[in-house]
């Protein structure tokens, strides 16, 4: 099977493969194919989690002034800003840092964007 890709986003993954190459020989990961493959399923992982919550929550807006990501909580009907700092995520409606509130930010692509701009480290994952 092949599959047909744009010439950027074919240069931008091989780019982040070669950098990553050392990395990834150690997970096992010996080629560009099974790189693809690998990002591609995780890819499709996460968007099975994020669509069991996207009928509860949804992104609603972003203020960079104050790099706080709201998102809309349909069970709950409020609106929880989850803002970036320098030790991680906060939500301001349960005042903490582990709610489905900061799990379902974690998910969108734009809070790693500032999490970078701002030198934080996303958290380890345990396996």
């Amino acid at each position: 099977m092949n599959l047909s890709v744009a010439i950027p986003v074919y240069e931008r993954y091989k780019q982040v493969y070669e950098k990553k190459k050392e990395q990834l020989v150690r997970k096992g990961v010996t080629s560009f194919a099974g790189y693809i493959t690998g990002t591609l399923e995780e890819l499709m992982e996460k968007d099975e989690v994020f669509g069991r919550y996207a009928p509860f929550m949804q992104e609603f807006g972003f203020d960079e002034g104050t790099n706080t990501i709201y998102i809309k909580d349909n069970r709950t009907n409020r609106i929880a800003g989850v803002s970036v700092a320098e030790k991680g995520l906060m939500c301001d409606v349960d005042q903490r840092d582990d709610c489905v509130h900061i799990g379902f930010a974690y998910a969108l692509p734009q809070v790693y964007k500032v999490m970078e701009k701002l030198g934080v480290r996303p958290p380890k994952i345990k396996q």
